[in-house]
This record gives structure tokens, sequence and C-alpha cells, in this order.
């Protein structure tokens, strides 16, 4: 994940950028100003897009780790199993 922001950095700094901007606006009661600064920032930063991509790397990567772990126990539980019937008749 660290990669990803990493390499996503000047994005991510001039998003950050931008949503202070929206954020000072809402903060001083200009809803409708920040809703236009917040279409004038999807305009002028294509960079939002690469954000939504790494955001989903993101997503895949964490939902990807969680399945292999999930894989993982599953093959080590059937494993156990298999070895444990091997010694009980080994021993038998």
């Amino acid at each position: 994940m660290k990669q990803i922001l990493e390499q996503n950095s000047d994005a991510i700094r001039e998003a950050g950028q931008a949503l202070v901007d929206i954020g000072s606006e809402l903060a001083a009661g200009r809803i409708d100003d920040a809703f236009e600064r917040m279409e004038a920032a999807r305009q002028k930063y294509v960079e939002w897009q690469e954000l939504d991509q790494a955001i989903l790397d993101i997503e895949e990567a964490v939902s990807n780790r969680t399945n292999t772990l999930a894989v993982q126990q599953i093959l080590t539980e059937l494993i156990s199993s298999v070895l444990g019937i091997a010694i009980r008749k080994g021993m038998n």
C-alpha cells in the first residue's frame, strides 16, 4: 500500500491541497463555492483519476492478501487433517 501511495505522491499532494481549499469553503459556510471548487478541481486535476485507480489497487491488494490468508488457512487445516489421519493409521 505504501508503495502505491509513493508512486502517486504528486497526485496525492495536489488532491490534498484541493481538499483543503474545498474544506476552507465549507468551513466558511460557502457550500455553493465549495461545490464549484470541487468541480473545478475535478476538471483541473486529472490525477484524481489516478488516485481512484490507486484506491482500487490498494483495495485489490488488501482483498488479495485477505483471500490468500484464507486459502492458506484452509490448506493448513486440510494438511493437518490428512497428516492426522495418516499418523493415526500408522499407529494402528
